[in-house]
């Protein structure tokens, strides 16, 4: 049932059956891009700033998520707001990130860990861990995170299990007909980043 309402959602926003790639010009020219093309200038305005300012305000009563980094891209033409933290824990540096769909109440998170032994070494990634104060886990941190965005920012989680389905008959920017995924249509054209602290 959600998979269908999630790709009738879809449709609004990307014609079906137009590649972007081969039919450029009239991909262009669809009430759909059209369509795509309005929001995003329209959430990418200096008005809307203001929305991007909020959600990070929520962020900023915590010790830790107040250092989230605001690292949206609607000038590529995003589909959503993309928040980053780095941690430090067991040694090794992870990467939150937080992705917010304006085109649905909608978010994801994923982390990963970053290979952090190339920006810092690994004794100084071992002294910025001690001196964080903070006891918590990443886990917890990503329970809070979840826990803010759906009780204060009135969000929902998009269903992990469809975030890599495919459309066959809808793409946007550089992705060609069938490899289009859910992810990419509410989010951004990213591959879907997999979960790195899934046990």
């Amino acid at each position: 049932m959600i998979t269908e309402v999630l790709k009738n959602l879809a449709y609004l926003y990307y014609p079906k059956n137009i590649c972007p790639w081969t039919q450029k010009e009239l991909y262009l020219e669809t009430v759909e891009y059209k369509r795509l093309k309005s929001l995003i200038e329209y959430f990418d305005s200096d008005d809307n700033q203001k929305i991007r300012n909020n959600i990070r305000r929520e962020f900023d009563k915590d010790s830790v998520l107040k250092n989230f980094e605001d690292f949206s891209r609607l000038d590529c033409q995003d589909r959503c707001y993309n928040f980053f933290l780095n941690v430090f824990e067991g040694g090794e540096m992870y990467m939150i990130n937080l992705y917010m769909s304006f085109l649905i109440p909608y978010y994801a998170i994923h982390v990963s860990i970053l290979k952090g032994r190339m920006i810092f070494s690994q004794s100084k990634i071992d002294e910025m861990e001690r001196e964080n104060l903070d006891t918590r886990k990443l886990k917890d941190l990503v329970l809070e995170i979840e826990n803010i965005v759906e009780k204060k920012l009135l969000y929902s989680k998009f269903p992990e299990e469809l975030l890599n389905h495919k459309f066959e008959d809808i793409s946007f920017q550089d992705s060609y007909l069938g490899e289009f995924k859910m992810f990419n249509a509410f989010f951004n054209n990213q591959s879907v980043p997999k979960d790195e602290n899934k046990e």
